[in-house]
């Protein structure tokens, strides 16, 4: 009988080998730039946050680097760490989950809040603004805040879900996307979408809390996605971060760490 092995690699893997394979043979010169993300992504049939999420990738192993601006170039072997593909939740996939299951608990804690959670609820948010003004990174009220918000649906399941997918989230590749994106100003924004959320809880209106959760997880796979190239399909009503030539990822904030991603 004849079998066949099943690539269980995730899709940004796949991707990250086929990407390394081209320029180990020279497809791809020391200090060229690569191809533009929607020509990797129509070269290999796969979607363009894959195609993010494997440069990403190839970016931590050293074989590349981003340039806000400018695009991704292949490094100089001398800077390149060679260390193995990074494997944990591809930061897309990982936002999908979260908006798909978060919006419902939303919904059920507007239904099932009591009033001690929603002053809980309220002064994490207040928390978030204080830290943000402050330039410090709000990411611990901000997972505070949506750990509350699954504990007032009465299903410590769903909190349990909940913190472990934001814990997921600290990992190496959502850090790094993170970083290059992070301002106090996405900050601000993911702030007032809290806020949104906070006041349908408080109205226990459960169609409005779930919307509102749905509108703010894909306004954070919208921060994540804004080109890397200053003339690449700009988004007016993102504020994106520039710097053509620089190696090292923006940070979020003056004393913000890694992983201070904005959801």
């Amino acid at each position: 009988m004849i079998t066949q092995t099943l690539d269980t690699r995730r899709v940004y893997q796949q991707i990250a080998d086929q990407v390394l394979h081209l320029i180990q043979a020279g497809e791809f010169a020391i200090n060229t730039r690569l191809p533009s993300e929607r020509d990797l992504a129509e070269q290999f049939k796969v979607s363009r946050p894959s195609v993010r999420e494997a440069l990403i990738a190839l970016e931590v192993m050293g074989l590349v680097q981003i340039k806000m601006g400018s695009g991704v170039y292949v490094c100089k072997p001398s800077q390149r760490k060679q260390r193995a593909p990074v494997k944990e939740f591809a930061p897309f996939e990982l936002i999908e989950a979260r908006t798909l299951i978060e919006a419902e608990i939303a919904a059920q804690a507007a239904l099932n809040r009591t009033d001690a959670q929603l002053h809980e609820l309220e002064q994490r948010l207040q928390d978030m603004s204080t830290q943000s003004a402050q330039q410090k990174s709000p990411l611990p009220a901000d997972r505070e805040f949506h750990v509350l918000l699954a504990r007032a649906t009465g299903n410590q399941v769903l909190a349990t879900l909940v913190e472990q997918l934001f814990d997921a989230r600290m990992g190496v590749l959502f850090s790094r996307l993170a970083n290059y994106f992070d301002t106090q100003t996405t900050w601000e924004q993911a702030i007032k979408e809290h806020r949104a959320v906070l006041r349908a809880v408080k109205a226990q209106d459960p169609e409005r809390a779930r919307a509102a959760m749905r509108h703010h997880m894909e306004r954070a796979r919208k921060r994540f996605s804004v080109s890397w190239l200053k003339s690449a399909e700009p988004q007016k009503e993102l504020q994106t971060l520039s710097g053509a030539g620089t190696a090292k990822p923006k940070r979020a904030a003056k004393g913000a760490k890694a992983g201070n991603s904005v959801g």
